[in-house]
């Protein structure tokens, strides 16, 4: 009998799925979101630091944009979001996290709609930055010699590119190697170069797989800005970073998206 209840315990223990911790870069002032899953378990999206302790319903509707990238024309096409577009836009992650709240409290809820979505620029993503007044804007995207937007850069390179005629160059790094030099860890580190100015980022995440989405002129200051995909130990971080937000020291993304996998 004590061996089946023991069983018994170890079979419910079991289906008891916690996320793994995230290295997600503390002090990030924005916030991007995608639709999808934001159940808050296994293949959840996470909610933005500066509201992980506020009700979904009291989120801010105002300053989102939505940011569509089209890979072809290698673009990305910007568009403002009023306050009541933004409210029916969010209203399926917001609904989500509300039925997640209302189970924990052991609250009847209905369940939240789980809309498709994905990261890899077919649908919008949703970006909000205290401050920052987006314009309608399509904004042409740095293309790379494999003729896209994106690219894996090797780690501990110094790409030096120009965009508008402004020259800039960059490095990602990744904090951990191996004895025969392989990235491993936490960690991704990036640091900037531009206007006689070396600006150093944080990009939290694991670092061994980084991919640069796109690199253009998001807010309109004639600067680079860089999104990237940070990946590894199974989950996924979307990185927003506007360089005119960039101060002295090591600076958080300006915006960041993170994910859990299983």
């Amino acid at each position: 009998m004590k061996h089946a209840l023991a069983r018994a315990a170890a079979a419910a223990l079991s289906v008891v799925i916690t996320p793994p911790l995230l290295a997600a870069p503390q002090g990030v002032p924005g916030a991007l979101l995608r639709l999808g899953n934001w159940n808050q378990d296994v293949g959840s999206y996470g909610v933005p630091q500066a509201w992980e302790k506020l009700p979904a319903r009291q989120w801010p509707m105002d300053g989102w944009a939505t940011l569509l990238f089209n890979d072809t024309d290698a673009t990305l096409k910007l568009q403002p979001l009023s306050k009541a577009e933004a409210t029916q836009a969010l209203k399926p992650i917001v609904d989500q996290l509300e039925a997640v709240a209302a189970r924990a409290s052991q609250e009847p809820a209905a369940p939240g709609e789980v809309p498709e979505g994905d990261a890899d620029g077919r649908s919008p993503a949703y970006v909000r930055i205290p401050g920052v007044i987006w314009q309608v804007r399509t904004v042409p995207l740095y293309r790379f010699k494999n003729g896209t937007p994106r690219l894996t850069p090797e780690l501990g390179y110094r790409y030096e590119l120009s965009l508008n005629g402004r020259p800039f160059a960059f490095t990602l790094q990744n904090g951990f190697r191996t004895a025969d030099g392989r990235p491993y860890g936490e960690g991704t580190q990036f640091y900037l170069e531009l206007g006689g100015q070396k600006f150093h980022y944080d990009l939290g995440g694991y670092g061994w797989d980084v991919r640069i989405k796109g690199i253009g002129d998001l807010d309109g200051d004639g600067q680079p800005d860089f999104i990237f995909d940070v990946g590894g130990s199974n989950s996924g971080y979307e990185a927003l970073i506007l360089s005119s937000q960039a101060r002295p020291g090591t600076n958080p993304p300006t915006a960041y998206l993170s994910s859990w996998g299983c």
